[in-house]
């Protein structure tokens, strides 16, 4: 990816969008990047949040283990998107590991520079609120759908969300990357998908799953 191309990817995400042309690609000449292959961990949880990253080809997956070795992951971000602000800000240790689900190509944005951009443009800092915002909302959203929703309600949940606007397939999944999503275990999360199909609401096709009936997943999701 050459650096014009990497620029204009950097202008589609939040908090960038606000830098012009000229300062997007002076960032892109000046930043790292790092090619991340499938399955690699970008960082690991509780790493100390020394850059952020943006996500220019590519997807990322963000985990978390918790004390008996359940692993839940949290959001997965697919190209461009950026992951890793929170620790970068406050200075404290990762929340969570990142993992790549495909080969994935990334800008390193260092603590300095974020510092940087934030005090030289207000519209970056405005930006970067909007973000943490949208973050404690989508928390708020998984620990609520833990906390009160049947697995089968979080199952229908995460299928509205693995698609696209407008669009009736989900992306490429396995059930185990499901049930990790869900808090599930894969078996309960098949069982969960075998009931959703026989009652004509989705329609399996190996990894990829069709949305035949959206209003009855949203009510399932309490939506």
């Amino acid at each position: 990816m050459d650096a014009s191309i990497a620029a204009s990817q950097l202008g589609r995400v939040e908090p960038f969008r606000a830098l012009d042309e000229e300062a997007r690609l002076t960032m892109v000449e000046h930043a790292t990047r790092r090619v991340v292959d499938r399955g690699q961990m970008v960082f690991w949880q509780d790493d100390p949040g020394e850059a952020m990253f943006v996500l220019l080809e590519g997807s990322v997956k963000l985990v978390t283990v918790s004390r008996d070795g359940e692993l839940i992951e949290l959001h997965r971000h697919d190209a461009p998107a950026i992951f890793g602000e929170l620790a970068l800000l406050d200075g404290g240790p990762r929340s969570a590991s990142a993992e790549a689900v495909e080969r994935s190509t990334l800008l390193v944005v260092t603590r300095p520079e974020l510092l940087r951009l934030l005090r030289s443009d207000d519209q970056v800092a405005e930006s970067l609120l909007r973000i943490l915002g949208a973050m404690v909302r989508r928390t708020t959203r998984q620990v609520s759908g833990l906390a009160f929703l049947s697995l089968q309600g979080r199952v229908a949940a995460k299928l509205l969300d693995l698609t696209e606007p407008g669009q009736a397939l989900t992306r490429r999944i396995t059930q185990v990357e499901l049930a990790t999503m869900v808090g599930g275990a894969r078996q309960t999360v098949n069982q969960a998908l075998r009931s959703l199909e026989a009652r004509g609401y989705i329609r399996a096709n190996g990894r990829v799953i069709e949305i035949l009936d959206r209003e009855q997943l949203r009510r399932l999701a309490g939506g």
